[in-house]
């Protein structure tokens, strides 16, 4: 019971340093497509990923979550690249832990650069 008032107050000022920011971003594509590429719309297509920073520098998780997500979106449906493309970059900063998670969703599609299929 004498350790209730420390362990209160030890939640408040975790709550109160604690922070959150989100960041979207839009693109067209994933890749540039001219006039003359031809594509196949696959559906919607969402990837996430996420990693964990331990002190503000000890890194847990993936390196490129952006990269990561967008990879993981391509691969669920089997495509080349995605268009419509939203990206939310979310952070959460705790005492001594930060959170970072990324979710990449856009339409999934399979498409050919000029007659020769991409890779």
């Amino acid at each position: 019971m004498k350790y209730l008032p420390l362990a209160v107050l030890s939640a408040a000022a975790m709550i109160l340093a604690a922070g959150c920011n989100s960041v979207v971003s839009v693109s067209p594509s994933t890749t540039p497509i001219t006039a003359k590429d031809t594509y196949t719309k696959l559906g919607p297509a969402r990837g996430q990923s996420g990693s964990v920073l331990l002190l503000g520098f000890l890194p847990f998780g993936s390196s490129s979550p952006s990269k990561d997500a967008r990879d993981s979106a391509i691969a669920s449906k089997n495509a080349n690249a995605l268009i419509e493309v939203t990206e939310d970059y979310s952070t959460l900063s705790l005492l001594i832990l930060q959170y970072n998670w990324t979710t990449v969703e856009g339409t999934a599609i399979k498409f050919e650069r000029k007659g020769a299929d991409v890779e």
